[in-house]
């Protein structure tokens, strides 16, 4: 394999793009799948085309935010984002929209991706590398992070569900029907109701009537409005 090919091919995953042709720059490619991902890195809300002018409850906006340089790194060819002593991950990348391009300063001054650095951000890690080193002064960024759910947060301890999912005070009170595809198996259906405690939010499970409608659907009924969590757990019918 050409190594071309391998640094188009790592490059385009990267910014979230497909990989059909050296020839091709990133940005003339089509969206594509990074990696197969981990609960934990599975984002849950959506994130529009057009970044916030401010931080808000899914998206925090990073300004001028200086980077750490990587010391096992020689030449300042390395640096990483860091917030109160952690590394920051989950940086949005430009193909939920290209104004979510990484913009890298020197001083101030912004390094272009041209600029003979070539400067190079990995948003899923938050670091920032260069091929050669860049121009002297503070290294800082703006950028778009990710803040908001992950699909790790509703996941039942036992992991037996096969259909889970997050229904809230915008779906007409008291009713939710609930799609889950099982026609083969036998469902039931555990209901955990947020609530709020002595100031503390928590899911505690509730007794709620449940009605199967069909072997798609699954009707639920409250006694009054509440944001719930469902989890469809499915057992496969043994044949006698």
């Amino acid at each position: 394999m050409l190594d071309a090919t391998k640094i188009n091919y790592s490059h385009k995953k990267l910014v979230g793009k497909q990989h059909t042709w050296n020839n091709k720059q990133w940005f003339e490619e089509a969206d594509g799948i990074v990696l197969y991902q981990h609960a934990s890195e599975i984002w849950i809300d959506e994130i529009s085309s057009t970044p916030p002018l401010n931080t808000d409850s899914i998206i925090r906006k990073v300004s001028s935010m200086a980077l750490v340089e990587d010391n096992t790194v020689q030449n300042r060819l390395s640096f990483y984002a860091e917030d109160a002593n952690e590394k920051m991950r989950g940086f949005i990348t430009p193909s939920y929209g290209i104004d979510y391009s990484v913009r890298v300063y020197a001083n101030g001054v912004q390094i272009p991706t041209s600029h003979a650095s070539q400067p190079l951000f990995d948003y899923t890690n938050g670091v920032l590398s260069f091929e050669n080193p860049p121009p002297s002064g503070e290294i800082t960024i703006d950028a778009y992070q990710y803040v908001a759910r992950t699909f790790s947060q509703y996941l039942d301890t036992e992991g037996k569900s096969v259909a889970r999912g997050i229904l809230g005070i915008d779906t007409p009170l008291f009713e939710y029907v609930i799609q889950h595809n099982m026609a083969s198996f036998d469902v039931d259906v555990i209901i955990y109701v947020y609530d709020e405690v002595d100031g503390t939010n928590y899911w505690k499970k509730d007794v709620v009537p449940m009605i199967l409608m069909d072997e798609n659907r699954v009707k639920i009924q409250l006694s009054e409005a509440h944001p719930i969590r469902f989890i469809i757990k499915s057992y496969e019918i043994t044949e006698l």
